[in-house]
């Protein structure tokens, strides 16, 4: 019940996405002085119920009942929790590489569910997430890659030299965020190397982006990095072919792009662990 009162949480107060968390004031909405909580949260209450109904005909019909075991936890802690090459499959939609703050918009949830007991553990969640917040990373000296892929290196060069006349909030800010995320790709995939059993599979939806007015595919580079840790890229798989454009999008790059008919997508990359 509490995770279904969270869930429209953010649509019942004063707080509105736009995209990141702010108050309706601020984004010049008119306030909400009225909410029909008790329909709204009865609604979600049976839309939960027919979701687990419809998982427990699903699994009646497995033949046996699975064990769960939940590890609240980075996964950078993964080696210290799971023995080694114990995973057939891992199935995983990490951050997007669009600046979207998820611990500063999802603050509200985090402290309804009790997941964090002060506004201070938010910092400790910033530095355990995967990739690094623009936010924490423009002003630092130029990040590099911690792993030999030219291309990407050329792609992040590019993006360095936009807009050098906005300082950390040009290019060489956005570079740097785009460096620290591919780093913690290829840390990623380095951990899970240790985790997966011979040819286990790895399933991971992520989608392009847009730095600066290039366009990054995310989805290409990640398989790269895969490949230099050792794992077989099997496939992809295109699963959305338009995303909501994000916060790092400004209007006029936004038409510049569009003219230039780069559309924002999901795609699904299947991945094969090295064998024996």
């Amino acid at each position: 019940m509490q995770v279904a009162l969270g869930s429209i949480l953010i649509g019942i107060s004063n707080y509105t996405y736009e995209p990141s968390l702010c108050r309706r004031k601020s984004a010049g909405k008119e306030k909400v002085e009225y909410a029909d909580v008790l329909s709204l949260f009865k609604n979600k209450l049976e839309q939960m119920r027919a979701d687990i109904s419809l998982l427990q005909k699903h699994m009646s019909q497995l033949g046996r009942r699975p064990s769960v075991q939940i590890y609240n936890s980075s996964y950078k802690m993964a080696k210290e929790v799971l023995p080694p090459h114990c995973a057939d499959i891992l199935i995983t939609s990490p951050p997007y590489l669009n600046n979207y703050h998820y611990i500063r918009n999802t603050r509200p949830h985090l402290h309804w569910l009790s997941l964090i007991e002060s506004s201070a553990e938010l910092k400790r969640m910033e530095n355990e997430s995967f990739g690094r917040f623009w936010q924490s990373v423009r002003s630092l000296p130029p990040i590099q890659l911690s792993f030999d892929l030219p291309q990407l290196n050329d792609l992040l060069s590019l993006i360095r030299e936009k807009t050098p006349e906005k300082g950390v909030y040009g290019g060489s800010g956005w570079a740097n965020y785009a460096a620290a995320y591919f780093n913690d790709c290829h840390e990623f995939f380095g951990i899970m190397r240790g985790l997966m059993k011979s040819k286990g599979r790895l399933i991971i939806v992520i989608g392009n982006s847009i730095l600066q007015g290039v366009h990054v595919e995310t989805d290409r580079y990640l398989s790269e990095i895969a490949y230099l840790q050792g794992f077989a890229v099997r496939g992809r798989h295109e699963v959305r072919k338009k995303r909501t454009g994000s916060s790092i999008i400004g209007s006029s790059i936004r038409h510049e792009m569009n003219r230039s008919h780069v559309n924002l997508y999901e795609a699904a990359i299947e991945l094969e662990a090295p064998g024996d």
